[in-house]
């Protein structure tokens, strides 16, 4: 009979397979439960953990970093709206099946900022936001405001000047200007109360994919299409993508200034912060607020 390695040195056969290895958060495991341990999905007080770490780092960059950041990523929320008025452009119009594909569009821009890491505001309604959840002393959420008002204020920003590219340049034809103008028509027919109530679905839904991404390592592009594009299809109202719908609307005289503030960005930002904030994010914190370590 032939003697096995271990049998004779006392040291472990690399062929043979190993019944113990080191211990993981201190308990001994075996082989077999070190390779479920792997596989398992992270809990949720390790993603709260995550978001909140992330949420540190973000709070904690110079003003200029975020100004900028925020200011790419209104600009890049135009290709939302310029996509999907593209797309729209080349449907029929009175197809019941066009929405399922013109709405694909609207995920472009939400690819482009998330995917490549840019400050967009209705993101900062959790990751910063799990901080002060933990944390909730008179310095987080005056770095709250800080996050909260440099990044909305560039995001605005970015979106109006996309809004002026795509409107007073002639690199858009005028059949897609036509198809903006369309859309931002159709975000703003609603009223106060109605919009704000679709932007609570949109910021619960982006604070939801925040939560998804954390410690992700692929999957992100497919991940952020979903979740978008179940805010399109839905008709939920988005703060920064609609921003550009309406000053597209008040470029070409059809609302005013006010009109666009007070009838769909206001009411908007109200729905996004009350669906990302106080509902996904809240509540999500109250799910393991005493699961997490006590603070020494």
């Amino acid at each position: 009979m032939t003697t096995s390695l271990s049998s004779k040195t006392g040291q472990q056969d690399p062929s043979e397979p190993r019944d113990h290895m080191e211990s993981v958060n201190g308990t001994p495991q075996s082989g077999a439960d070190a390779g479920v341990e792997a596989h398992r999905r992270m809990s949720a007080g390790k993603t709260f953990e995550v978001v909140r770490r992330d949420g540190e780092e973000e709070m904690a960059r110079p003003a200029t970093s975020l100004a900028f950041s925020g200011l790419a990523a209104g600009l890049a929320m135009g290709f939302s709206v310029l996509t999907e008025a593209v797309m729209n452009t080349h449907l029929p119009a009175d197809a019941v099946w066009a929405p399922l594909i013109g709405n694909m569009g609207y995920t472009i821009g939400f690819i482009l900022v998330i995917v490549g890491g840019m400050q967009l505001f209705t993101e900062n309604t959790i990751i910063p936001v799990a901080t002060l959840c933990k944390s909730p002393t008179r310095s987080n959420f005056l770095r709250l405001a800080r996050i909260w008002s440099l990044v909305l204020a560039a995001n605005i920003v970015g979106a109006v000047l996309f809004a002026i590219f795509v409107m007073k340049t002639s690199a858009v034809p005028p059949s897609v200007q036509e198809a903006i103008l369309g859309l931002g028509r159709h975000a703003s027919d609603g009223g106060f109360l109605v919009t704000m109530t679709k932007g609570v679905g949109a910021g619960f839904l982006i604070a939801a994919l925040g939560w998804l991404l954390a410690g992700r390592q692929s999957g992100e592009v497919l991940l952020v299409f979903i979740i978008t594009y179940v805010v399109a299809l839905a008709g939920f109202s988005h703060v920064v993508a609609g921003t550009v719908e309406m000053a597209a609307l008040v470029i070409v005289g059809q609302i005013g200034i006010e009109a666009a503030v007070f009838g769909f960005i206001l009411p908007a930002l109200i729905g996004n912060i009350l669906g990302g904030t106080f509902l996904f994010t809240f509540l999500t914190y109250g799910q393991i607020r005493e699961e997490l370590p006590e603070k020494k």
